[in-house]
């Protein structure tokens, strides 16, 4: 008889123990850098180099354009949208859309950026691409934002993706 009270009071405590260890624990929070360094030396010189305009970070795509057409290519618009953001949306004052500007910390374009910028220009938008290293002039900036054609604008050139063309392509993986 001792020895099951013994065993039934090692078993109750083991119990009580794991019960204990393992209650649900109230979630804790802390709060988040939304800008890295150089993303936020990017909005401080936008906001100076765009002072008319509004100029948000971290944007959901969703929120910026949404799919058109039937009600399969919309659903399948909507799924490529989910969970995709931008680094800094402009707006004017009317808070219309003038540009999406992303950082960029590499000189070639992934294929899920290239398709979202294909995205943003079937919607009519300008996908400004910045190097994080290599921030512009505010004039630089204020021409890719407001001009017609980036491309024609001369001070936008600068800042347009312009791939590099060789002749040939390295498919060795030799380490010499």
């Amino acid at each position: 008889m001792p020895d099951a009270i013994l065993f039934f009071g090692i078993v109750f405590a083991g119990l009580a123990g794991w019960f204990f260890c393992h209650r649900e624990q109230k979630p804790r929070f802390r709060q988040k850098q939304i800008l890295t360094g150089s993303e936020a030396e990017l909005f401080e010189s936008l906001r100076a180099a765009l002072p008319d305009c509004v100029v948000a970070p971290r944007v959901a795509v969703s929120s910026l354009i949404e799919p058109t057409g039937a009600l399969a290519a919309r659903r399948a618009g909507r799924r490529r949208l989910a969970g995709q953001r931008v680094d800094f949306a402009v707006f004017d004052e009317g808070m219309h859309l003038l540009a999406v500007i992303e950082v960029v910390h590499r000189s070639r374009r992934s294929r899920e950026e290239a398709e979202r910028e294909r995205f943003f220009s079937t919607a009519g938008v300008a996908v400004i691409r910045l190097r994080a290293g290599r921030l512009p002039s505010d004039l630089k900036i204020r021409a890719a934002v407001f001009g017609k054609s980036r491309r024609s604008h001369p001070a936008a050139e600068a800042l347009a993706y312009t791939p590099v063309r060789t002749p040939w392509r390295n498919t060795v993986n030799a380490h010499i």
